[in-house]
């Protein structure tokens, strides 16, 4: 009882400030942790100054030598590899080593002098980096691995040496040959490498003379593809290296391998920052320009990552099945590295991956349908045309499909106006045009139409669609916004200032239309008499009808006179109508009016025999039909189907025999 119930009560029994410490602890631990997110974030955006004086920050505030050693050993990092602050960064690992006689391990100080030695190899200052070196081994005995790699340096460093004066001898005995330049791009590699020179900025500057010199050798591919990747992974300066390994693939597209890996680092790149149109672009041109490139593998797997990135999930499936079907059952474990799956083995990347797959089409219909709203929504409509017809194909059944077939037909305008203003980058006047009938006709968005017919006669006025334009303004304005106003003054402007247009008789006609409706009677007669003194544009119907605008305008002057109870001019203006219009599909109707009016006047007879020839008319004629419905609805017509049309005349016949 006394060994279970102690411990709780020393516990009880602890001071408070012992509370505090812990609770302390804990939050130095957090704020830490916070710290360094934050610092890695600056990193990944490339702001690396702003990381620099973060952890500065810290290191004033940090007790702790463990702590405060991490952070001058992330500081002395950002000085030397990104912002290249070589004098500050012989400070920070100074102090590191300085931290030894506080406690610091045996670790932090080899990372000391070692970086520190490294710092002066970046300056060009090999005898210091030696000095370095020399004084860590000399702490350590000989067995020791600390002792053993500054030796190693040293080394290292004394033949770099030798072997750059013996370099340095061969271009002067040897100068503007190819050995010479051989030898240069020897000097270069000498600088390039960490373990030899370790002088990456004076490598870029003698590969950038070998440039200048001969930019068509067979070196020279390589050397503009080592500044890209020098820029890349050592120097951090992305903006830079893409620009360096852009020139490969422009210079030496074709003539040399490197162009492909240039492609390749151009797309890793952009991925890394997060850039993954541009990165998949890269991957894609890669693909198609070097197939036989060596890590196609890890092209098809980071294309997946950046497809995954931009929600687009269908292209993710495929290039994840791309890398897992067809390269890896039969590759190297040893490439894995360049999918950073170094310490994997295939089995585990291939489970690892199915996973995903099976993820991804678990959640493809929600984050495809995602996908196109929001491109819909930010008026991408050309984008998001092919993908809503590929999710109704792929998910007929699914939740969204109904909604993606009711869109579809809008979406197809709407792309189909944005694919006419990228023409030239300027709207013609036939792209206008048919971007205002395409809001008219199919989107039913008049304003918008409006604007777009505006758009034509204002900028291009003397165009052949420039008059349609001011037509179909005057036809949305009548039908559509029930403007008459501005209606009329549409027709009126097209009469007035394109006279021979082949819209002005239309518009005459509609004009007429518009005084009608007005009750203004004898202005409409006059619009539609001048419709009439225009050429005939005639349309042949089924069972040898023949219609116009002429043909319409002189039935509508009958009907004008009908409505304004001019019974006497409307009766003889449908007897002429009849007389010089034989072919027309509106006989029935003109036979219905003349019925109707003999009726008012009490001719029995004459209505009697009207009604009779309008049925027979009728009779097996869906055009007479439809054409009685339109024309003499005032009449009470309203069903298109024959027979109820000749039910309802029959009726109007019964109502004379009834007198």
């Amino acid at each position: 009882m006394k060994g279970s119930v102690l411990p709780h009560l020393q516990y009880a029994l602890r001071p408070k400030w012992f509370f505090c410490a812990a609770a302390l602890c804990l939050t130095l631990f957090a704020s830490a942790e916070t710290r360094a997110q934050n610092v890695t974030t600056l990193l990944e955006r490339g702001k690396y100054h702003e990381a620099a004086q973060l952890l500065e920050k810290s290191a004033v505030s940090t007790k702790s030598v463990e702590q405060l050693s991490g952070i001058y050993e992330k500081l002395g990092d950002i000085y030397y590899a990104y912002t290249h602050e070589y004098a500050q960064a012989l400070k920070v690992y100074d102090k590191i080593i300085q931290l030894s006689k506080k406690g610091a391990t045996a670790e932090d100080l080899f990372l000391g002098y070692i970086k520190k030695g490294d710092v002066y190899c970046r300056m060009g200052k090999y005898e210091e980096a030696i000095e370095t070196y020399q004084a860590l081994a000399d702490q350590f005995p000989p067995t020791h691995l600390a002792h053993k790699t500054c030796l190693r340096k040293i080394h290292s460093i004394q033949t770099a040496l030798d072997d750059l004066r013996e370099q340095q001898r061969v271009i002067r005995d040897h100068n503007g040959t190819p050995l010479a330049l051989e030898a240069k791009f020897h000097i270069a590699e000498l600088y390039r490498s960490p373990y030899q020179l370790n002088q990456p900025e004076r490598a870029i500057e003698v590969y950038e003379e070998i440039l200048q010199e001969r930019r068509d050798t067979k070196l020279a591919s390589e050397a503009q593809w080592r500044i890209g990747n020098l820029r890349d992974k050592v120097l951090n300066q992305p903006a830079l290296a893409i620009e360096a390994y852009q020139k490969v693939v422009d210079y030496y597209h074709g003539v040399s391998l490197f162009a492909a890996e240039a492609l390749f680092q151009i797309g890793r790149i952009h991925q890394e920052q997060g850039r993954y149109a541009a990165a998949v672009q890269a991957f894609e041109q890669l693909s198609q320009e070097h197939p036989d490139f060596w890590k196609m593998h890890a092209v098809f797997y980071w294309s997946g990552v950046c497809y995954e990135e931009l929600r687009e999930y269908r292209r993710a499936i495929d290039a994840f099945r791309t890398f897992l079907y067809a390269y890896l059952p039969n590759l190297d474990p040893i490439y894995l590295g360049a999918i950073g799956k170094y310490d994997q083995d295939p089995v585990r990347v291939k489970t690892e991956l199915e996973a995903k797959i099976r993820q991804l089409e678990l959640d493809f219909p929600r984050v495809e349908w995602e996908r196109i709203k929001a491109l819909v929504a930010a008026d991408n409509y050309v984008d998001a045309l092919p993908l809503i017809r590929q999710y109704i194909v792929d998910m007929p059944d699914s939740e969204h499909a109904q909604q993606a077939r009711s869109q579809l037909r809008v979406i197809e305008c709407r792309a189909t106006i944005q694919g006419l203003q990228s023409i030239s980058g300027a709207l013609t006047p036939y792209a206008l045009y048919r971007a205002g009938k395409i809001c008219e006709r199919e989107l039913n968005d008049y304003e918008q139409a409006i604007v777009a017919y505006r758009q034509v006669i204002e900028a291009h006025p003397e165009s052949l669609w420039a008059a349609e334009a001011v037509y179909r303004s005057g036809v949305v304005y009548a039908k559509h916004l029930n403007n008459t106003e501005k209606a009329i003054e549409s027709y009126q402007t097209l009469i007035s200032d394109y006279p021979s247009s082949s819209q002005t008789m239309m518009a005459h006609f509609q004009l007429g239309e518009m005084y009608r409706s007005l009750d203004q009677y004898d202005e409409a007669v006059k619009a539609y008499q001048t419709t009439i003194a225009y050429p005939k544009q005639t349309q042949y119907l089924a069972q040898g009808y023949k219609d116009s605008f002429a043909d319409q305008a002189q039935f509508r002057i009958g009907h004008v006179h009908y409505e304004n109870q001019r019974y006497d001019t409307a009766f003889t203006t449908f007897q002429e109508f009849i007389t010089n219009r034989p072919y027309s599909p509106r006989l029935a109707a003109a036979h219905a009016f003349l019925g109707d009016i003999s009726q008012k006047r009490g001719d029995s007879k004459t209505a009697l025999g009207a009604y009779d020839t309008a049925v027979r008319l009728l009779e097996g004629s869906v055009i007479q039909s439809r054409m009685m419905v339109d024309e003499a609805y005032v009449l009470g017509f309203q069903e298109t189907d024959p027979t109820a049309v000749i039910r309802h005349l029959n009726e109007l016949r019964a109502r004379v025999e009834a007198r």
